[in-house]
C-alpha cells in the first residue's frame, strides 16, 4: 500500500479556510484535472509501498512524539512543470512544520522515499498542468490553518486489488489510517 504523512487541513476549526480554499480549486478551468475535494491535504513525508505488516510499527514510532502545534497559511498559487501540478504554496513555512516533516522523513522504521529535491510545502489542486500558461490563475485569498495533529494516509491502487474508495467522478480518495495529536501551540 502507498502510505504518505499529511496535514489533512480537515479539522473543524478549519472549515472556512478549507471551503474556501476547495472553491478556489473547483473555479480554476483548463488543462489538468482538480485534486477530489476530500483529498486535499499538505504531503509530510511519502513513504511509497510500505507492506501491511509495517504500519503498526510506523503508528508507534510517531506516537510519542512531542512536536508544537502550529499554523500554516496558503498565500501563493505556483504551478510546478516538473510534476505537471497546480499548488498552493506557504509564506513563510513555519519552523514547526519542517520539524514535523524531517522527523517523519528519517523515521528508522520505514524511511521516506528519498527525494531528489528540498522539501517544499504546497497543497496540490490541479495534476496534469504541462503549462502555467494553460491556466488562468486568479490571485489565491490568503488561507490559514491550525495544524493540531497529522496523519498516516493511504494513496490505494486499483492495480494492487486493493478495495479502492472513489468520489461521484470516479477520482480515488486517500483514506486516513490514523491521525496523531501535536502538542500546544508554541
Amino acid at each position: 500500500m502507498r502510505l504518505f504523512f499529511a496535514l489533512g487541513l480537515d479539522e473543524n476549526v478549519n472549515q472556512a479556510a478549507r471551503a474556501q480554499l476547495t472553491s478556489y480549486k473547483n473555479s480554476l478551468c483548463g488543462i489538468g484535472r482538480a485534486v477530489p475535494d476530500q483529498n486535499l491535504h499538505l504531503t509530510l513525508a511519502f513513504l511509497g509501498d510500505v507492506p501491511d505488516a509495517y504500519i503498526p510499527r510506523l503508528q508507534a514510532a510517531v506516537q510519542d512524539l512531542q512536536l508544537p502545534a502550529f499554523s500554516i497559511t496558503a498565500s501563493t498559487v505556483e504551478v510546478w512543470a516538473h510534476p505537471r501540478i497546480v499548488c498552493a504554496t506557504l509564506a513563510p513555512s513555519p519552523q514547526a512544520l519542517l520539524a514535523l516533516a524531517h522527523h517523519l522523513q528519517a523515521l528508522p522504521v520505514w524511511p521516506a522515499k528519498a527525494d531528489s529535491h528540498t522539501f517544499t510545502p504546497h497543497i496540490t489542486l490541479r495534476r496534469g498542468v504541462k503549462d502555467a500558461n494553460a491556466l488562468d490563475l486568479p490571485t489565491l485569498p490568503a488561507q490559514t490553518f491550525a495544524c493540531r495533529r497529522y496523519g498516516l494516509y493511504a494513496s490505494p491502487s486499483s492495480q494492487s486489488g486493493e478495495h479502492v474508495l472513489r468520489d461521484s467522478e470516479g477520482r480515488v480518495l486517500y483514506q486516513c489510517l490514523h491521525q496523531f495529536d501535536l502538542c500546544c501551540e508554541s
